[in-house]
């Protein structure tokens, strides 16, 4: 298989910054990876608040102990927990793997 296109596809189907790595140009994978990671460090902070203000309300009493209920808060919580969910990460980190990706596929052509 050609570099670059392993490069790519380490990096879309793995992780932003695999390709990178496969290419040994380290620094640039770190960086791509690393950043990535913090945006998904954010990103799942907010899930979890998410996930904490849903089960609080649960235990108040807000929510019926039932398999439907919590299944559906899940899918759509309660105002107060949706206000938690900003998820205003999620386009940056789209862009990086797409960048990711990209520059992987243009350093394997090298």
């Amino acid at each position: 298989m050609k570099a670059n296109l392993k490069a790519a596809l380490l990096t879309a189907i793995i992780y932003p910054g695999a390709g990178h790595f496969s290419l040994k140009k380290h620094l640039i994978g770190a960086i791509f990876a690393g950043v990535f990671s913090v945006l998904l460090i954010l990103t799942m902070k907010d899930i979890f608040a998410v996930a904490q203000c849903t089960a609080n309300e649960i235990v108040a009493g807000k929510i019926p102990m039932t398999f439907t209920s919590i299944f559906g808060a899940a899918k759509e919580p309660s105002q107060a927990c949706a206000k938690l969910a900003e998820y205003k990460y999620l386009p940056l980190m789209i862009v990086i793997w797409v960048l990711s990706m990209v520059d992987a596929f243009r350093l394997g052509k090298k």
